[in-house]
């Protein structure tokens, strides 16, 4: 991936793993918008993504699923107030 998402690049991870954060986070935002979830502020997407590679996800769909799954209706309220 060539041009890293900014939230991501002073991360401490090997390249095989910035790559899947990389990865999960555009995954993340698609998915949101494809279901019309769209108003989820996308730093909380990128924290929960993080939260989950912390602990040494590799996989960019699990990491996804973990930051998707972990969004709370107040996640949801917070973009925009």
């Amino acid at each position: 991936m060539s041009n890293p998402n900014p939230l991501f690049q002073e991360l401490s991870f090997d390249p095989e793993q910035v790559t899947a954060v990389n990865q999960a986070y555009d995954l993340a935002c698609r998915t949101l918008q494809n279901i019309g979830q769209l108003e989820v502020d996308r730093e909380i997407i990128a924290k929960g993504i993080l939260q989950a590679a912390g602990s040494g996800e590799r996989d960019a769909n699990k990491l996804c699923e973990r930051a998707i799954l972990g969004l709370t209706p107040v996640d949801y309220r917070q973009h925009g107030t």
